[in-house]
């Protein structure tokens, strides 16, 4: 073998007969470009995740209850210093969202205690 001849063989640019793209992929143009759509098929046009979007449904009323605010609706007194009472906690302890075990050590430091076997919880006011 002769030093100064290449190893391999120089490859064809002949491209392949099977390739039936009509040009390069990333080129941004649209391949449709030019074809008569098949009868009863509608194309959209634009950006598809924009204004072409259907709009969001209407949610009653009755269904909102994860999206209430606070000042939609009255606070009882006892409803606010529990709220101030967990804000206060996860303040404290720099905790973002208190457990169960967390909460009820601040239902009892608010006074709340379990009604016995013999007693009635009390009346809702």
């Amino acid at each position: 073998m002769e030093p100064d001849s290449p190893v391999d063989p120089p490859a064809d640019a002949v491209p392949d007969p099977r390739d039936r793209r009509k040009g390069g992929r990333r080129t941004g143009a649209d391949r449709r470009a030019g074809t008569v759509p098949p009868a009863g098929v509608e194309r959209r046009a634009g950006d598809r995740r924009g204004s072409d979007r259907r709009s969001e449904p209407a949610v009653p009323d009755k269904y909102r209850a994860g999206a209430r605010h606070m000042n939609e609706y009255p606070l009882l007194a006892d409803e606010l210093e529990f709220i101030n009472a967990i804000n206060a906690y996860k303040h404290r302890h720099a905790r973002p969202f208190p457990t169960w075990s967390e909460v009820l050590h601040v239902l009892k430091a608010l006074g709340y205690r379990r009604a016995g076997a013999g007693e009635s919880p009390p009346a809702p006011k």
